[in-house]
């Protein structure tokens, strides 16, 4: 199915501004974000631990940090790490897990805007992984890759993952189903998707089904970047040197990598 074929505006579902707020409280995503947050823990970390060598005891940042997926094992290491959202149950599931971890004393997460929020340290990295990026306009995501630097050491590196659009565009596809266990239960989650061309965005229909037949439906939205608008938007933040790779095992990029991870510095 072609990427045109599903861009006509008839079936363009509308999406509020800061729909994100809503969404993340409104679903059982952070299920769904667990399971997909798994796949990529090891692949990820070993991706750090190559390209983005630490020192002891570093101080790291973990912009839109989830459940705290990669910043509670790098607390584990023994790096102090700070970790922000806007969603209140990922920061309570963070600080809950760090507890259970014992590292609370070094990973700290704290319920705060991205687009205003800085570390309170000079930090030797700042990671923006799982898509956590493009959800508001230019204005707003420049902001945060403004502010992840404003963290950061003199120099140090900035991780951001985003998807490939080219390849996103050239084997698009409208509806994706997923089914994942959880402990109450099989989750179903269906996206139905198409591209609004005038904006530049990629809008996203959600439904999640519990194991107990329970429904709630959110909408999303994406900017739609391709790798030199991504490039040319760190370096407006102030970033010299940004490299590209297709994945996480530090793959070159190509019109048919699976993602878009930028490293700059």
């Amino acid at each position: 199915m072609s990427a045109q074929a599903d861009t006509t505006g008839a079936d363009k579902p509308e999406t509020e501004k800061n729909w994100w707020l809503k969404f993340y409280q409104d679903t059982p995503f952070i299920q769904y974000l667990d399971n997909a947050h798994q796949e990529d823990q090891e692949d990820i970390l070993a991706f750090l631990a190559e390209h983005t060598p630490l020192p002891e005891a570093a101080v790291i940042y973990d912009q839109c940090c989830g459940v705290g997926s990669i910043s509670l094992p790098l607390a584990g290491a023994g790096h102090t790490v700070y970790g922000t959202d806007l969603c209140p149950q990922f920061i309570d599931e963070a600080k809950r897990r760090a507890e259970i971890l014992k590292v609370q004393e070094r990973a700290h997460y704290l319920l705060a805007d991205a687009t205003i929020f800085t570390t309170p340290r000079p930090c030797d990295l700042a990671v923006n992984l799982y898509t956590s990026f493009g959800y508001g306009d230019d204005g707003v995501n420049l902001a945060m890759i403004k502010k992840a630097r404003s963290s950061l050491k003199e120099g140090a590196p900035f991780l951001l993952d985003f998807p490939n659009f080219y390849l996103v565009i050239s084997r698009f596809r409208k509806h994706i189903v997923r089914h994942i266990n959880t402990a109450a239960g099989i989750l179903t989650v269906n996206r139905e998707a198409v591209f609004s061309p005038e904006e530049g965005r990629l809008l996203q229909e959600w439904t999640f089904i519990e194991a107990d037949g329970k429904r709630s439906c959110q909408k999303s939205s994406l900017a739609v970047y391709l790798p030199h608008q991504i490039k040319d938007m760190l370096r407006q933040a102030g970033f010299e040197r940004v490299e590209l790779t297709g994945d996480f095992h530090g793959s070159p990029f190509g019109v048919d990598s699976p993602r878009c991870i930028a490293l700059a510095r």
